[in-house]
């Protein structure tokens, strides 16, 4: 395994990766999503994208496992059950067409579309809009399955869009997104796996990097927990707006 990791990566290079899965962590154990956001454009840095995918998705599983877990009475399960179908969808058609296309115009709309959804959201209005609930569902479903395995994750924008209008405090929030990616995790693994992506490479850096994905996610406990209302929101929207800079700087 050490000759697997010093053939993929430098010492130096290791250490990044590790510095970016315990940030991008911490993310997500306040927030419930962002790991990707984070750590996807960081890594590929430094490694290759066939190389990030199947790491990010597994680390994704483990933090997702234990977050639901912990919190299972907390998740809005009507809303997840909405999800299923129409995110499996997404989620094979994502995958055919991650073997044949180069989406960067999609990946260029996607970016100007959060960008513009997280500053409406930290504007300041009277009245808040509620997106109607009977096709948002399926069209999240639908687009967050297609972006997870199109991108190798960086889907929790299109669910964040979908929870608030289910208008959950930040608990509620955290518990639900955090069962609806393990879901979708458990998904695009298999996917994956199929496509051949986990060779030793990939196992290696897994062994390396969940250590780090643990001391993230201890940190983001506490961050969340001492975190107000208010704030999280706002937290929230201002990851938004990383997540679509960090898709157009991809």
């Amino acid at each position: 395994m050490i000759e697997t990791l010093q053939s993929t990566a430098s010492a130096w290079q290791l250490a990044w990766c590790a510095l970016v899965v315990v940030a991008a962590y911490t993310l997500r154990g306040a927030t419930g999503f962002g790991a990707g956001v984070v750590a996807i454009p960081l890594l590929v840095l430094v490694l290759p994208l066939r190389a990030v995918i199947p790491v990010i998705t597994t680390l994704g599983i483990v933090a997702s496992f234990g977050q639901t877990v912990r919190e299972f009475r907390h998740v809005e399960w009507r809303g997840v059950r909405g999800l299923l179908l129409p995110t499996i969808a997404g989620a094979g058609v994502g995958l055919w067409l991650f073997k044949s296309l180069h989406p960067e115009l999609l990946r260029s709309a996607l970016a100007l579309f959060i960008i513009a959804y997280a500053l409406w959201t930290l504007a300041p209005r009277k009245a808040v809009l509620h997106p109607p609930r009977a096709w948002l569902a399926p069209l999240a479903g639908v687009g967050g399955g297609l972006l997870s395995t199109l991108f190798g994750g960086m889907a929790g924008p299109i669910f964040v869009i979908y929870l608030n209008a289910l208008n959950l405090d930040k608990t509620r929030f955290r518990a639900t997104m955090s069962a609806i990616l393990f879901l979708l995790a458990l998904l695009r693994a298999a996917g994956y796996g199929g496509l051949g992506f986990y060779d030793a490479r990939a196992v290696a850096l897994i062994a390396l990097l969940l250590p780090a994905m643990l001391v993230g996610m201890v940190l983001g406990e506490r961050v969340h927990h001492g975190m107000p209302e208010l704030a999280f929101k706002r937290v929230v929207a201002l990851l938004l707006v990383a997540s679509g800079v960090a898709l157009l700087l991809k």
